[in-house]
């Protein structure tokens, strides 16, 4: 009897007709044409003739019936819908309310831009021929992240100098615009024009879209929606996107990147709503309370300091609520995912906060360690030596709730409730130490880390006690990290040094405030002592750039040095060298 009888032979996919990739290729195209006439409308603010407006609602309807086809033939090809809908749940959830959305609300020009969006992301990660070119073109992951946010802020810069970007209707002029994309994109916050009065309402949605693009790094937030829509990953890719958000511990890099996206939006999100429920006194419409309450959350979490209050949160100086969610979202942010997954999993909330604590590993301890002296000590300093100064129009208790959201907001998140420009000395110098230390590995604010920092004092005081090995912890320290910290921070200092020297060639103001703005612009803080509107077109691009040395210096420093890290098999003769 024949073997095969006693066989059978299960189908796990089926091959797709030759014609699905060609019918996806125009669907793509169309796709890509409705978005781009929809921007040319509404950017530049063409008043198009009666058949132009037909045509194009005609494309819109067109991209929306190909789009559901493409729907009806996924399903009907899949061997098993149930694991299809599973892979490709967001094409029914987003669907449907899109369509009753653009049938009750034709005109809508955001409902439009935002299903646009979607079906070009979604298409964009369907792509097969787009990821093997991605796959060829072979670049290192440092160059790719370094290219991803250049080719974002120059898409920002072009949206920005649209007419219906700004107020007036005349468009940002070029070097505002630049230094505006690549202040959100690099989520530092320094700005040249009052953003709740010059830019509109298209405006300023271009800068929260940049801010939360650049919060999450454009290649971890592509993989992560690649991930939500079922997309494996490649080998490549998956290095790529671990060393973005600075993990390198052998994890489902899918699963991390997937926490990363949904923990973003969920924060987010919980702080949109905290905040709504305190706006909505304060505004006449729910809808503005909302659009301020969503602009804030998502401008605090990923530590851009951007406002749509043109004096940033000083008419809440002494407001906890408001301090107290717009601080924990910029703790939240700048502490680092792979932190914060410690802290937030499906373990740690059936176990209890205390079983957290005790797992957490060395990398997490110092994190929160070193956050928590910095925040303490900037607070103190900031309270003793600005009670009678920039502080005194508050009471007592608004005194420490300010003393301690500066301290917050110098960990690169850019924010204020009282004027920079009347600090003492003392006080801005304890924040120009803190801007330049900055937020955490793997978090959306910039500096050198606290890690770096803590690694930096450990190691001297290590030292100082005689000891030739750096154990913390009872866990050795390796010897390539300390030379790593070493580097990254004295090579951040020469950088803030020759920007600085550069700004004091070409640009006037004092020599503290100057040395303030640079370093605010390298650790992506956004703080300023309102030097930077005074700023020449010169000065404005030395900044510009500095905000991105300053979002991929250290990150792409420590992966440079990581990438050359390797072991000599020839060992020198020793030659002592004086020091000190």
């Amino acid at each position: 009897m024949p073997l095969f009888r006693y066989f059978r032979v299960l189908r796990t996919e089926r091959r797709l007709p030759a014609w699905i990739a060609t019918f996806r290729l125009i669907v793509a195209g169309a796709v890509l044409v409705s978005l781009a006439t929809i921007l040319i409308e509404a950017g530049l603010r063409l008043r198009l003739p009666a058949w132009g407006v037909w045509t194009i609602r005609v494309l819109d309807w067109l991209v929306l019936a190909l789009f559901a086809a493409d729907i009806v033939i996924g399903y009907v090809l899949a061997v098993s819908r149930w694991r299809h809908f599973r892979q490709r749940w967001l094409d029914l959830a987003v669907f449907i309310p899109l369509i009753i959305s653009f049938v009750l609300i034709p005109s809508g020009l955001s409902i439009v831009a935002i299903r646009q969006f979607v079906i070009v992301g979604q298409f964009f990660t369907r792509s097969r021929r787009l990821a093997g070119l991605l796959e060829r073109l072979r670049l290192y992951p440092v160059q790719v992240a370094a290219l991803s946010f250049v080719g974002l802020i120059i898409a920002g810069t072009v949206l920005l100098t649209f007419p219906a970007a700004t107020a007036d209707g005349l468009g940002t002029p070029l070097v505002d615009a630049f230094f505006t994309a690549t202040s959100a994109v690099c989520v530092t916050g320094l700005i040249v024009r009052d953003t709740p009065v010059f830019f509109s309402r298209f405006g300023q949605l271009t800068i929260l879209v940049l801010i939360q693009l650049g919060g999450l790094g454009i290649m971890t937030f592509a993989a992560g929606v690649a991930a939500m829509l079922g997309r494996r990953l490649g080998a490549a890719r998956r290095k790529a996107v671990s060393e973005l958000v600075e993990d390198t511990r052998p994890v489902d890099i899918v699963g991390t990147v997937r926490y990363v996206v949904i923990f973003t939006f969920a924060a987010e999100a919980l702080g949109t709503l905290l905040l709504f429920a305190r706006f909505l006194p304060d505004f006449r419409h729910a809808g503005e309370a909302l659009y301020h309450a969503a602009f804030h959350s998502v401008s605090a979490f990923c530590n851009a300091g951007f406002s749509t209050f043109s004096d940033s949160f000083s008419a809440y100086a002494a407001d906890p609520a408001v301090n107290i969610v717009v601080a924990g979202l910029i703790v939240t942010g700048g502490f680092g995912f792979v932190v914060v997954h410690e802290l937030l999993n499906r373990r740690t909330l059936r176990a209890g906060p205390v079983a957290a604590l005790r797992r957490l590993t060395l990398h997490s301890r110092l994190v929160l360690w070193t956050s928590g002296l910095l925040l303490v000590l900037g607070a103190l300093v900031f309270f003793f030596f600005e009670y009678d100064n920039a502080l005194a129009r508050l009471p007592l208790g608004g005194r420490l709730i300010a003393a301690l959201f500066q301290s917050v907001t110098t960990r690169t998140a850019g924010f204020n409730t009282v004027s920079f420009a009347a600090l003492r000395p003392v006080t801005l110098f304890t924040c120009i130490v803190l801007m330049f230390v900055g937020a955490s590995p793997g978090g959306t604010g910039g500096g050198i880390k606290v890690t770096t920092l803590a690694i930096l004092m450990l190691a001297a005081w290590s030292r100082l006690r005689g000891r030739e090995q750096l154990v913390v912890r009872r866990r050795l320290i390796p010897l390539e990290t300390i030379f790593r910290a070493t580097a990254i921070a004295a090579i951040s200092a020469g950088i803030v040094v020759v920007f600085f020297s550069l700004l004091l060639m070409s640009q006037g103001g004092s020599f503290e405030n100057l040395l303030f703005e640079t370093v605010s612009a390298f650790g992506t803080v956004g703080l300023s002592t309102g030097l930077t509107a005074d700023l020449g077109p010169l000065g404005r691009v030395l900044v510009a750039v500095l905000m991105y040395i300053g979002r991929l210096g250290p990150l792409t420093l420590a992966l440079a040095l990581r990438a050359r890290a390797g072991r000599r098999q020839i060992r020198y003769p020793e030659a002592p060298v004086a020091i000190g």
